[in-house]
């Protein structure tokens, strides 16, 4: 063990004068690009010519209106199907009595959580009500569980037969992955040419969106099955449907139920989206608070949106956890016997007096729920909301921390921040620019992630959108160079003290679940609009995964190596910055690789406070139903979100090597 920590630190002695090399590089290139930002220099000798420009725009919105009127036939039943759905499961859950939900929420809850989680879905389903948003919040459940019923039901499947074709997979892998990264307001227009403005278009947008993960996760658990006990069903006489359906996705619920929680949550994050579309619910709520820039209600509709995203996610997630173990595949394994539903039923009954009773409860709720007004709709005199004390804080922030608040939006993120990136990249000429990208791809990532950056960029300039590009990186640079400082520094903090550690747990949960347009509104009252105040609220949005990696590193550093570092004389700094940190470069680099993303993620939403760039591109030609333009921002934004996602992962997997010295 002394020998392989001797030999770490001689790697890391060894590392110092590279990683000083590029400190060097980094510094020079910073203070030149300050200079040119500092003396304002000319930035148009280094344009994209116009004349290689190609019109691919128009072919795009010509392409959708004609599927659009063509297929119209088979998308408009679609359309009514989805439409009669929705309004049937929000009839339902509406008229059901508030006091039957809370008990509802409440009983599942302790029957697959405990009874700490059954008290809690009850709570947080009860105060959704009292603060006046238990119809918005029923709506929206309406929306998610239908989206995330057809996500699954059809995700599962294609999760399967990827699992059983490594082409099958190849050609979906792709897919999956633009999927991912492509902003979700992308989707919005062929959704409005394919579906108009109706439910049926949120359903869409919300399963294209959040489908993704359930058929990762299928395809995962499927190949992960242990061969020995696919072979041991197949020997007793198992054909291939009865070993897929007794043995293998029983022993891949837990990857598959995973999948299933990722999907939930992916699902209540486009409330908001679906909103711009006329979706009700609380997405509308909080997009209403942004336009009028009421910090009260959108942060009560956000409250109620979190603790809608943690039930679903706690009962989720106990679901994925009560998957059978790879030892119960004896069982499994056999293709008849008795059933066990009825056995089920009766043990629940005869060991679960207390869940016997809860749902002789509900019954007695929905008997008088029909005879009684007040236990039909939730009563208005019971809520109470905190809008205006919410309001009143953030405004007296806003005028006593004025001094503040400036001086981190115009000096930290303007003048030493964005100005000189942005200066540099848009001084520098366009070939040169996409040599800096090719060969940053290169050492980060190898020939095919140069390659795919070099496409990226042209794509980007025979759109005609280079400039918007350019200003898009800047901010995506400042966002991330800022999060990777604070983040780490936080994390470092974090994890040498428990008590630091128990106070950042929860903000960051908070910070991780809250919806996104909810950043806006307190930015926008602290901060006002424009491209700062999206890279600001950027950079918080996408805090929590750096710091809670860089924590968990630096906590998982042996100490025999901490020990070695001290016994050659080093401080407690040295051994922080010289030993702890590059040996936690894996994890850090893993939250730098989640932060990186949820970057991009924030450009649209950037690009609703006045942040130009793509993201602005994106939500305005939504606006006009240009789809031609709207599609080729968005493509932008994927190809910066792959290059950056591979250079990061490949990093990542660099350090875990260098680390395993």
């Amino acid at each position: 063990m002394i020998r392989t920590d001797t030999l770490q630190l001689q790697f890391l002695r060894e590392s110092r004068f590279r990683w000083l090399l590029w400190a060097v590089i980094v510094a020079f290139t910073y203070l030149l690009a300050y200079t040119l930002a500092t003396n304002q220099a000319n930035t148009d000798f280094g344009n994209w010519p116009r004349s290689w420009e190609l019109p691919i725009q128009g072919v795009i919105d010509t392409s959708f209106e004609w599927v659009g009127d063509t297929f119209a036939w088979f998308f408009n039943p679609i359309a009514d199907v989805l439409d009669a759905g929705i309004a049937g499961i929000d009839a339902l859950l509406l008229w059901l009595p508030w006091p039957l939900v809370v008990a509802g929420v409440s009983l599942v809850g302790f029957r697959l959580g405990g009874k700490w989680l059954g008290v809690f879905s009850g709570v947080a389903a009860l105060f959704t009500g009292l603060i006046g948003f238990w119809d918005s919040a029923m709506v929206t459940l309406s929306m998610v569980g239908l989206s995330v019923l057809i996500a699954v039901g059809i995700g599962v499947p294609i999760g399967i037969l990827a699992a059983f074709s490594n082409r099958f997979e190849a050609m979906v892998r792709p897919i999956l992955d633009t999927m991912q990264v492509l902003p979700a307001f992308v989707y919005l227009i062929p959704a409005l040419v394919l579906f108009g403005v109706a439910g049926a278009q949120g359903v869409f947008l919300t399963v294209v969106y959040s489908i993704a993960p359930v058929i990762r996760l299928t395809n995962l658990g499927i190949r992960q099955v242990p061969q020995e006990v696919v072979e041991t069903a197949q020997s007793h006489g198992s054909t291939p449907t009865q070993t897929l359906f007794h043995v293998q996705i029983p022993l891949a619920k837990s990857s598959i139920m995973m999948g299933v929680n990722q999907t939930i949550m992916m699902a209540v994050a486009m409330v908001i989206i679906t909103a711009l579309v006329g979706v009700e619910g609380l997405g509308r709520d909080v997009w209403l608070s942004l336009r009028e820039v009421d910090a009260g209600d959108g942060l009560q509709s956000g409250i109620a949106i979190v603790l809608l995203a943690i039930i679903l996610d706690r009962f989720s997630y106990a679901l994925a956890q009560s998957g059978p173990r790879a030892t119960a595949a004896a069982s499994s394994t056999k293709p008849s016997g008795e059933g066990t539903a009825g056995k089920t039923i009766r043990n629940m009954a005869s060991q679960n007096p207390f869940l016997v009773g809860g749902i002789v409860l509900m019954g007695v709720l929905a008997l008088l729920g029909a005879f009684i007004a007040p236990l039909r709709d939730f009563p208005d005199e019971l809520t109470f909301t905190m809008s205006d004390q919410i309001n009143s804080v953030f405004n007296w922030m806003a005028i006593n921390f004025y001094g503040v608040t400036s001086w981190i939006r115009d000096t930290l993120f303007r003048e030493l921040g964005y100005s000189p990136i942005n200066t540099f990249l848009l001084w520098l000429p366009w070939p040169a620019l996409m040599v800096i990208a090719a060969v940053a791809a290169y050492f980060a990532a190898g020939w095919r992630v140069a390659l795919l950056a070099v496409m990226g960029l042209l794509f980007a300039g025979i759109g005609g959108l280079w400039d918007v590009t350019v200003v898009t990186l800047s901010q995506v640079l400042t966002a991330g160079v800022f999060t990777v400082v604070v983040g780490v520094t936080l994390g470092a903090l974090a994890s040498q003290s428990r008590t630091f550690e128990s106070i950042l747990r929860p903000i960051l949960d908070t910070m991780q679940t809250m919806p996104i347009f909810v950043y806006l509104i307190p930015v926008i009252m602290l901060w006002g609009i424009g491209p700062l105040v999206g890279i600001i609220a950027t950079a918080v949005y996408a805090l929590p995964p750096v710091i809670r990696m860089t924590s968990l590193g630096l906590k998982e550093v042996p100490n025999e190596a901490i020990e070695t570092a001290q016994s050659h004389g080093s401080t407690g700094f040295q051994t922080m910055l010289q030993v702890k940190i590059p040996l936690a470069l894996p994890r850090i680099m893993m939250g730098l690789n989640q932060t990186i993303i949820m970057v991009l993620a924030m450009v649209i939403i950037a690009g609703l406070v006045g942040g130009a760039g793509l993201g602005q591109e994106v939500f305005i030609n939504s606006i006009r139903l240009e789809m031609g333009h709207g599609l080729v921002a968005g493509m932008t934004i994927v190809f910066m979100a792959m290059v950056f996602d591979r250079m990061t992962q490949r990093k990542q997997t660099a350090a875990m090597s260098a680390g395993a010295l």
